[in-house]
């Protein structure tokens, strides 16, 4: 036990004997810190700042969680990771939070588990991962259980998900049946989050091409590119000489912006993409491309359709308190702070970590995007048809949902057709 630890025993003890309360009670009148880190000249990190500030407000609003008040501290990594682990470190051991929030890359989150791992014993806590989707984070859980079990993953799929289900049920159907294709173009980002989907898991999922095929799907082209990548003129023309009908984007973060532009006036301009994550799943997307992502489809959760109850006030609070529209991470950040919240209710205290983590690995709460919970295994969310991001097609300045059938407002068009 350190010094600080023994310090604040002793503090509460004495604080408790002159008030006249017991050092339980002392204990219940503070407050519930929740560590919020991420880079915060980030988009992605900044809406998940916003949607947990306005987690944080509705539930105190509504109470506190088990009479107790809930304080958000929240820090910047720069998006550096020997940046991010001081930042973990700081809100385990000197901030004392009892809970971590990693609103980052998966990179930046595998790297808190390694010290939080390190911490756990002396600082009990538990880490919520929002953003990163790769399968470095559930796998530590699954493989050391016992070290790594304070670790909790909240994003839409893990790379093992989108092997499983978005890859492996969701476009096909999408593809076959809303674009009528069949002949696939895939192009992926060369990041980490990327690599299961390229070379598949050994011994349990094939490539996203080789799943491709067995879903009746011809890839007839695929590429990896940099995020570095400006010029995309020449991969165009080889997509539009393979015969490719759609082309798949397996991507995030590349400059969006320039590649629709570049295919809006390339000689495959007629075929429809799909981007898996980023830009092109924001209201801003279509200012910044001139128009020209017409006819782009994109996974997003930011389509107003009432999901749940949650949704529509989730997005119009973000906007009128925050002034920042919930994109990626935002709502998982949010969802994440109500399923804690309901764990420390179901566990009747909040001082028993063990017990908070046995309960996370039960808890299912009404969420934004459907239903937030965790697997009792593998700690990572619930995922589709749980929890669920609408399949949109931008047409006249809008994100159409196309899919799922229950919420879709519009039906698939054609690039060509949307540029009548």
């Amino acid at each position: 036990m350190n010094k600080a630890r023994l310090f604040f025993i002793v503090f509460t003890a004495v604080l408790a004997l002159v008030l006249g309360i017991s050092p339980a009670m002392a204990q219940k009148q503070k407050p519930i810190l929740i560590g919020f880190m991420g880079n915060l000249s980030a988009p992605f990190s900044l809406s998940a700042q916003a949607a947990a500030k306005l987690a944080v407000e509705e539930i105190n609003e509504d109470g506190g969680i088990l009479g107790r008040e809930v304080k958000l501290i929240s820090e910047d990594t720069k998006g550096e990771i020997p940046k991010g682990i001081e930042v973990y470190k700081k809100l385990v051991m000197h901030k004392r939070v009892d809970a971590v929030v990693v609103a980052e890359k998966v990179e930046m989150a595998v790297a808190g588990m390694q010290i939080g791992a390190e911490l756990f014993r002396e600082f009990p806590h538990v880490m919520f991962s929002t953003i990163g989707s790769g399968d470095s984070i559930w796998h530590h859980v699954r493989d050391d259980y016992e070290r790594f079990k304070f670790g909790f993953q909240t994003y839409y799929f893990v790379s093992s998900h989108y092997l499983e289900i978005l890859g492996g049920q969701i476009l096909p159907d999408f593809f076959k049946n809303k674009v009528g294709a069949t002949k696939i173009a895939i192009i992926y980002e060369d990041m980490d989050w990327t690599k299961p989907l390229r070379q598949g898991l050994p011994g349990v999922f094939p490539s996203l091409g080789e799943i491709y095929k067995s879903k009746g799907l011809d890839v007839v082209y695929e590429q990896t590119i940099s995020l570095d990548q400006k010029v995309f003129s020449t991969l165009f023309e080889d997509i539009a000489e393979s015969g490719a009908e759609v082309i798949d984007g397996v991507v995030g973060y590349i400059d969006q912006a320039s590649f629709i532009k570049q295919w809006a006036q390339s000689s495959a301009r007629d075929i429809p993409w799909f981007f898996w994550g980023g830009l092109a799943g924001m209201p801003m997307a279509w200012d910044m491309t001139g128009g020209m992502i017409a006819g782009g489809s994109i996974g997003s959760s930011f389509v107003r359709v009432p999901i749940t109850e949650k949704t529509i006030p989730f997005m119009d609070n973000m906007t009128e308190k925050y002034k920042v529209g919930p994109i990626f991470g935002s709502h998982t950040t949010y969802d994440t702070l109500f399923g804690y919240k309901k764990a420390l209710e179901q566990a009747g205290e909040t001082g028993d970590v063990e017990k908070i983590i046995k309960q996370l690995e039960n808890v299912r709460e009404t969420a934004v995007l459907g239903t937030i919970g965790w697997d009792p295994k593998n700690h990572y969310n619930i995922p589709y048809p749980e929890y669920i991001t609408p399949i949109v097609q931008w047409q006249d300045a809008q994100m159409v949902p196309v899919l799922p059938e229950n919420i879709a407002t519009g039906k698939f068009m054609q690039p060509e057709e949307l540029r009548k």
